[in-house]
């Protein structure tokens, strides 16, 4: 099953690049990618706001799912490889949503 687990690591690996395009502005406002939320799609400077503030979380998040895709494809039994996913994965929408959290309230301390 190594090409799930394949699978699994490219997407740690984009989740990680739309991180970072997103927080740097190489990637800009759009309804496909990113943290698409009302306060966060309202203006430019929002979006790079709420993606500088999440970035941390994000790039964790996604270094998560490569790291349980890695691990995964190193444990031979299929039960356990998929514990060890689901695990990671639980883990990164944690951290998702803690990004999403850290920047909303990067964008609350900017209006202050």
């Amino acid at each position: 099953m190594i090409v799930g687990e394949f699978v699994i690591v490219a997407a740690g690996i984009l989740v990680a690049a739309v991180a970072r395009g997103t927080a740097t502005g190489r990637i800009g406002r759009n309804h496909f990618a990113g943290i698409r939320t009302k306060r966060s799609m309202a203006d430019d400077e929002s979006w790079t706001i709420v993606h500088r503030g999440a970035q941390p979380w994000m790039i964790a998040g996604g270094a998560l799912i490569v790291l349980s895709g890695a691990i995964a494809a190193a444990v031979p039994a299929e039960p356990a490889s998929a514990i060890v996913i689901g695990a990671g994965v639980v883990i990164a929408l944690a951290c998702t949503l803690a990004g999403v959290l850290a920047g909303h309230r990067a964008l609350s301390e900017r209006a202050r």
